[in-house]
């Protein structure tokens, strides 16, 4: 277990029409996770995702922030949605921030990471050349409940978005270009070392076909 107090903490949440999910994940990642920031880019979504998210960001104030994409820029895939978010957060952050100490988190919209997620990803970040760090992804469906999700786990093979990636913010800023987009297939140099940890996971509920 490592000290999650010493990091900062972003949640990155895209959404696309996820208004029937993405009020009870920010809820979840609100009361799991208090000194987390929980930054939802709405993706051009057709229903009130983005209505969901601005309701939610007067009750928890600060923590929330919503990105707002719109079309035709929109609706360019997960990858434009993160680049989004993360020249929101160095927007936000400005010039006193500390990249090194930030902690970026790639969920998707229906995630749930389990409670020991930070204490443990935070272990692996005290090497200060740890860049990213890969936890379990664990799905379940409707119809195989508990011993669903028990029995069925899965890392996403895309690297830097997939659902369960912790990227310290400093490696994001090595390759993020002058146009800020790390995430545009550059894969993290030699100098980061990547991580995995199956001793914690992000619970997915699979959705019914």
């Amino acid at each position: 277990m490592g000290d999650p107090t010493k990091l900062e903490w972003h949640f990155f949440v895209p959404c696309r029409d996820e208004q029937a999910v993405i009020g009870a994940t920010m809820t979840y990642l609100r009361q799991r996770f208090r000194a987390a920031h929980v930054w939802v880019v709405d993706d051009g979504s057709d229903d009130r995702t983005a209505t969901v998210v601005r309701n939610l960001r007067r009750v928890e104030g600060r923590h929330i922030h919503l990105v707002q994409r719109y079309r035709p820029q929109a609706r360019t895939g997960k990858e434009d949605a993160l680049n989004a978010a993360y020249r929101a957060l160095k927007t936000w952050q400005g010039r006193h921030a500390a990249p090194s100490r930030a902690v970026v988190v790639v969920l998707d919209a229906d995630s749930r990471p389990l409670w020991n997620c930070l204490e443990l990803t935070a272990a692996h970040f005290d090497d200060p050349r740890m860049g990213s760090v890969q936890v379990d992804v664990r799905s379940s469906t409707p119809r195989r409940g508990w011993l669903g999700w028990l029995s069925t786990r899965r890392n996403d093979s895309k690297p830097l978005c997939g659902n369960g990636q912790f990227i310290r913010l400093s490696a994001l800023d090595s390759i993020a270009g002058p146009e800020g987009r790390p995430w545009r297939g550059v894969p993290l140099s030699a100098a980061w070392h990547a991580g995995l940890t199956r001793d914690t996971f992000v619970y997915h509920q699979a959705r019914a076909a």
